[in-house]
């Protein structure tokens, strides 16, 4: 826990919605650190969180340089406190969070539900029981597809997706978290749309998936810049 110390400063993710793919992280401050780097104060968050929060688990993250690049490491913490009168250094008076360490940090990607959508010329193919799916968006935690009825595919249901990339085939499990039809009538009974979770990626396929995602990034970046 060297990183750790006062003024530092911290991302925490106090939620995730793993439908909307959405992440819910708050910036703050490192007020303190005990000697062993397991009770920690932070500075109150805006907006703040809230007294529900209370020995509710977060996950805590900030940037270290690590061989001259800056790394996002993150570890779990339960809040343990609210404080509306902490005394900072200067004198005055702020409104903090205690937190306690529950484990130790380790590399983190904040960016891990990110999405991006894939062209024609990204390379993705993910099936179904060999049934090809289009692919809508997709990031490291999950993808959104429109798919053949024939499927039948149905929410909280589990499902294994076929990736084909750069000339191997991955197999992983996933979680159907929602179907929805589209607006288009007359293609209701022969596609259907679906949101998805991965589960357990195996590392290879992260690493694959990770380059396909950057170079995605790259491609919209470019037409963005074009006339």
């Amino acid at each position: 826990m060297m990183d750790i110390k006062p003024g530092l400063s911290v991302k925490l993710v106090v939620g995730m919605d793993p439908r909307t793919e959405r992440v819910y992280a708050r910036n703050s401050t490192v007020y303190d650190v005990n000697v062993n780097g397991e009770r920690i104060v932070l500075a109150q968050t805006e907006p703040w969180i809230k007294s529900s929060m209370l020995d509710k688990e977060i996950t805590v993250t900030y940037l270290a340089r690590e061989k001259g690049r800056s790394q996002r490491y993150a570890f779990s913490a339960v809040i343990t406190e609210f404080i509306d009168n902490y005394m900072l250094v200067s004198g005055q008076e702020a409104r903090a969070v205690t937190i306690q360490r529950k484990s130790e940090p380790t590399p983190y990607n904040i960016r891990v539900y990110y999405r991006v959508e894939p062209t024609g010329r990204s390379g993705l193919d993910v099936s179904i029981d060999h049934k090809r799916l289009n692919v809508l968006d997709i990031s490291l935690g999950g993808i959104k597809f429109t798919f053949d009825r024939s499927l039948e595919l149905k929410a909280d249901t589990e499902v294994k997706l076929y990736f084909n990339m750069e000339g191997t085939v991955y197999a992983i499990d996933a979680t159907i978290l929602r179907i929805w039809e589209g607006e288009n009538e007359r293609l209701r009974n022969k596609l259907g749309f679906a949101s998805a979770e991965f589960l357990d990626m195996p590392g290879k396929l992260e690493r694959t998936l990770s380059r396909a995602i950057r170079e995605i990034e790259r491609e919209a970046l470019s037409s963005a810049r074009l006339p």
